[in-house]
């Protein structure tokens, strides 16, 4: 392409404003910010396929001329007949679904119409190449691949829950892992009061009142007491929210999971947060019975090292895996109803063109962790029990078996049914605004990532 060959005002401004060093050509830093500027995201990969593309002397930059290029009719019309496969010369909802789906992007029709109807301004169902044109005028159209990125991003599309992003995309990336652990402390640190509320519930004899356990915990630790134990939660859930979440959304890649409201559905995320939650707690289990630990009984140890060494020399190793079997049982079903109740949710909300805001979305994450705690508590009650006989607190007084079944039965036998869901007020209390933080921070964090950093 000629240098004196006229390019469009825009994309010379744009050009011009990021040639920093005013050289006449831009390197990969500088159609990074232009791109970026044009509202174009891409990864350091596709940056050099696009510079690759159209670079002809292959010095790895570019020229005005490369640079315009990038963007020419041409290319998108080669595009736009890639995907209208009966060459009807406008592209169908099927049409868009099945380019999208080789791709790797499971979207439900409902999706594949809102993403449509961005690019379709007659509003005649399909997009004819001038509606095509003008939508991707400043997206490089150097394959389809790009384009289908920049057009399933460009609606708000969420079909997941606090672990999945805004699509269920073909690569997970390795960094989600540690955005899932920072949305998981940040929720476990800000509900720590109540978790010590809870525990005690759970492990102690009789009902606790929670304004009573919090002004007692204040009176005889201070202000830290509330948050006794929760530097050992943080250790703890920081790797355990990271696994599920590399784990909860690698899986979901290999199913037909795709959000729409059909029967198995749930299955299909329930069953992936399940086997996520499953790796989760056996990678972390040693360090969550630390934390019960010391969150009930923080007198009596003097920080997380002092409390692991107590408890393998009091029981050895096994110790630090008791009440793992009542935990997974637990924690299994817990995700899965989880997270099928919040995409259920969600999905209910994108069928009803209803957008799902951070207030709202905290709104179905505590609403999902509610209905997940309700199913799982009795299970999780023994689960505590088990992790801090000996730890000098008031649960020693009727020390229960190993076997989970046998322990349920004494105490039921001992306190009655109800006592398997003492402490469920403050749970709820918790467990609400932990999981509505965990999956808002986690779903903003990842949204925030996939427009910024992939």
């Amino acid at each position: 392409m000629d240098q004196s060959v006229p390019t469009d005002p825009k994309l010379e401004r744009v050009f011009l404003s990021h040639d920093e060093d005013n050289s006449g050509f831009m390197d990969h830093v500088e159609l990074q910010s232009a791109l970026n500027e044009l509202g174009v995201r891409v990864s350091p990969n596709e940056l050099s396929s696009i510079i690759k593309a159209v670079d002809a002397n292959s010095d790895g930059k570019l020229s005005l001329a490369e640079f315009a290029s990038i963007f020419g009719a041409a290319k998108l019309r080669a595009i736009f007949n890639e995907i209208d496969v009966d060459m009807s010369g406008q592209i169908s909802v099927a049409e868009l679904q099945g380019a999208l789906s080789k791709l790797g992007y499971k979207l439900p029709e409902s999706t594949i119409k809102k993403i449509l109807k961005k690019v379709d301004k007659d509003t005649s169902g399909e997009v004819d190449f001038d509606e095509f044109k003008e939508f991707f005028k400043y997206v490089p159209a150097t394959s389809l691949a790009l384009l289908a990125k920049s057009w399933a991003e460009s609606v708000s599309v969420d079909c997941g829950s606090d672990l999945a992003p805004p699509t269920v995309s073909p690569d997970v990336p390795w960094h989600y892992a540690v955005l899932g652990g920072i949305g998981g402390v940040a929720s476990r640190t800000l509900t720590a009061p109540l978790e010590k509320v809870k525990l005690a519930a759970q492990t102690g004899s009789g009902g606790v009142s929670i304004l009573k356990e919090l002004r007692s915990t204040h009176a005889a630790l201070g202000f830290r007491g509330l948050f006794a134990g929760n530097g050992a939660n943080c250790l703890r859930v920081f790797p355990y929210a990271g696994i599920v979440t590399l784990c909860y959304l690698s899986f979901l890649t290999l199913t037909p999971a795709d959000n729409d409201l059909d029967p198995m559905e749930p299955v299909y995320r329930g069953s992936c947060a399940a086997a996520a939650g499953i790796l989760g707690q056996l990678a972390t289990y040693p360090i969550d019975v630390v934390r019960a630990r010391l969150t009930v009984s923080p007198e009596k140890y003097s920080g997380v090292y002092d409390c692991f060494k107590s408890v393998a020399k009091e029981g050895g190793r096994r110790a630090l895996y008791k009440g793992l079997t009542p935990t997974v049982f637990a924690v299994a079903p817990f995700l899965a109803f989880q997270m099928s109740t919040a995409d259920a949710l969600k999905s209910l909300c994108a069928d009803k063109d209803i957008e799902v805001t951070t207030p709202l979305m905290m709104g179905i994450g505590g609403t999902a962790g509610i209905v997940a705690q309700t199913f799982v508590y009795p299970l999780d009650v023994l689960r505590r029990r088990m992790q801090v006989q000996g730890g000098g607190s008031a649960a020693n007084v009727n020390v229960i078996s190993d076997s989970t079944w046998t322990a349920m039965r004494q105490v039921v036998q001992r306190e009655g049914a109800r006592s398997l869901f003492a402490g469920i007020g403050a749970t709820y209390m918790k467990v609400f605004p932990a999981v509505a933080i965990a999956m808002t921070t986690t779903k903003e964090l990842i949204g925030y990532s996939k427009r910024n950093w992939e």
